[in-house]
């Protein structure tokens, strides 16, 4: 576990200097504010993703653990996809070498791009807590089962001593009958 969370660390620092290098020619501060509004949005986006694909999602355990987890993996992964296209295109358009509206063509271009592997995303998250659901679903009945075994097992045990202490008893009582006859 401790890999994974190391893996994300590493993913989302990548993201994030990735983001902030494609924005060459702006100030630190514009620099910060359009990684943080970028990252907070891309954040928004995928956690009502996940929230869509969870909706029938019963155990809240499994559904919470998934959603962190699936959440800090897949928005660095959307942010580099997405953010740094962005960013260069809002620089080039800032410093006056692309017009509005090759912005904007390329802003819905990116857009329909970005929907269709949200689209793809929440099919996949659906898949992995179904996957978990069975999982957790599994152990439980072999839980079950194996607290029913035991309660078999102590059963029979219970009713072993039980036919044991009667034989016992039977026995003396043959004995004590035999010494009083003779």
């Amino acid at each position: 576990m401790a890999f994974v969370l190391f893996f994300m660390m590493i993913l989302n620092i990548v993201a994030i200097v990735l983001i902030y290098y494609c924005l060459t020619d702006l100030e630190k501060k514009e620099k910060l504010i359009f990684i943080a509004v970028g990252i907070a949005i891309i954040y928004m986006l995928t956690s009502f993703v996940y929230w869509i694909s969870t909706r029938n999602i019963e155990l809240k355990e499994v559904a919470e653990i998934g959603k962190n987890f699936i959440t800090f993996t897949f928005v660095p992964i959307n942010a580099i996809i997405t953010l740094p296209i962005f960013a260069k295109s809002y620089i080039k358009y800032k410093s006056g070498r692309m017009k509005y509206d090759q912005l904007k063509n390329r802003v819905l271009v990116l857009f329909i791009v970005f929907a269709i592997i949200l689209i793809a995303e929440c099919f996949y998250f659906k898949d992995i807590q179904n996957g978990v659901m069975a999982l957790v679903e599994k152990s439980e009945t072999q839980n079950q089962e194996n607290t029913q075994n035991i309660i078999e097992d102590t059963n029979t045990i219970d009713s072993n001593s039980t036919e044991n202490e009667n034989r016992v008893t039977i026995s003396n009582s043959l004995e004590n009958q035999l010494d009083t006859e003779y």
